[in-house]
């Protein structure tokens, strides 16, 4: 089922059953599981051509695929404590390279082009050779931050953290103790975390999660924008508007219930995003959200919806192009799914900007490990978006 401004136009099955993340990087989609991952060819995003699956047997979760292209990493947190390396010199065959004991955390994002690990528990990693890499300290005694589940590198060495409270770092100088720049108001949990054109955007983006509630209530997560002005001087984040999840009929685009959670997951700001406009986002059984963002008031507006009728219901959506959406399920596999609405709010005349052709990353600096006597200051923060981490 779906709005009248959403189409499935494709459906390719995979990963059925586990299908837990994805990332894009240039023109290949790397989706991780439980029991295996897979490369795919996305070059174009109406047939992804399968390259290679490499199963592994049983590991969790590694929902957030964290690769520049050359090495993956898998966040085994369960039921084993480890961190694997896999060399993706040869995408027809990737071979594992190293497994790091107490290094799996429930999430490991790439810093610095994967120079660096950081995990959502703390665990920072050295994988500079990344045959033989090692635990070199722990980034959460920098700040207030508690319950993490997920970092994302919003600019090189700068890193948006999924906590209690949200809190920015940056860790250019010193990647094991960054330096606190500025947290958010959220006082519930933070599942993911996007501050799009590289931390330069009026807006960022929170979505908390609630598992296993069969009904939409009261405690139920939300999806939340913070008005991010001023950040440098107030070193605050304020959140001006929620995503409230409801019950419904099924036609009315909502669920009558719940299996995994009401609640929102991974999501993608459309490449036209500058100051509000329009955020793809993951919602279990509520499918797909299409939100648009008031560019002054940071006020979303629902624009359409796709529900899968699935088990489990959409882990995660990403844009591939202006107008294809891939909704990855969790049971099914890979809709694909073509957006034809409006990208931004009635009345929001700011134009949107036009979309910029992907790069591929330019090898980062690494930094030393050492603790840092002083932080960078923080000027322009590039985006960094040719790597999409999720």
């Amino acid at each position: 089922l779906s709005s009248s401004n959403v189409e499935q136009v494709a459906f390719i099955p995979f990963e059925v059953g586990t299908a837990t993340g994805a990332n894009i990087v240039g023109n290949r989609l790397y989706v991780t599981s439980w029991k295996n991952f897979s490369i795919y060819d996305v070059s174009n995003p109406l047939a992804p051509r399968l390259i290679s699956t490499t199963p592994f047997g049983f590991k969790f979760e590694n929902e957030n695929v964290a690769t520049n292209g050359k090495i993956l990493l898998f966040s085994e947190s369960l039921p084993q404590d480890l961190l694997h390396i896999y060399d993706l010199e040869d995408e027809r065959s990737p071979s594992e390279i190293a497994a790091l004991p107490k290094a799996g955390d429930h999430t490991t994002s790439c810093l610095l082009n994967c120079a660096y690990g950081w995990g959502s528990g703390g665990t920072v990693t050295d994988l500079r050779k990344p045959t033989a890499p090692k635990i070199i300290g722990n980034w959460t005694g920098s700040g207030p931050g508690r319950g993490g589940h997920d970092v994302t590198e919003i600019a090189p060495g700068v890193v948006f953290t999924s906590t209690v409270p949200v809190q920015l770092f940056d860790a250019r100088r010193s990647v094991t103790k960054p330096t606190l720049l500025a947290t958010g108001d959220n006082t519930d949990f933070a599942h993911s975390v996007q501050w799009p054109r590289g931390g330069k955007d009026k807006f960022a983006l929170v979505g908390g999660e609630t598992n296993a509630n069969t009904r939409c209530d009261e405690g139920s997560a939300t999806f939340d924008i913070m008005d991010t002005t001023g950040w440098r001087k107030t070193k605050t984040l304020r959140t001006v508007d929620r995503y409230v999840y409801k019950n419904g009929t099924y036609l009315d685009g909502k669920p009558a219930v719940n299996g995994l959670g009401c609640s929102p997951h991974w999501f993608d700001t459309h490449p036209t995003w500058v100051d509000g406009g329009l955020v793809a986002v993951g919602s279990y059984e509520h499918g797909v959200r299409f939100l648009s963002v008031h560019s002054k008031t940071g006020k979303m507006t629902e624009q359409g919806w796709f529900l899968p009728l699935s088990e489990t219901g959409t882990s995660a959506a990403y844009w591939m192009t202006p107008e294809i959406v891939y909704a990855v399920d969790y049971a099914r596999g890979l809709d694909v799914l073509r957006y034809t609405g409006r990208l931004r709010s009635a009345g929001d005349e700011r134009p949107a900007a036009r979309p910029k052709p992907q790069q591929q990353p330019a090898p980062a600096p690494a930094p030393a490990p050492a603790p840092a006597t002083a932080a960078l200051p923080v000027r322009a923060l590039v985006p960094a978006r040719s790597l999409r981490s999720r």
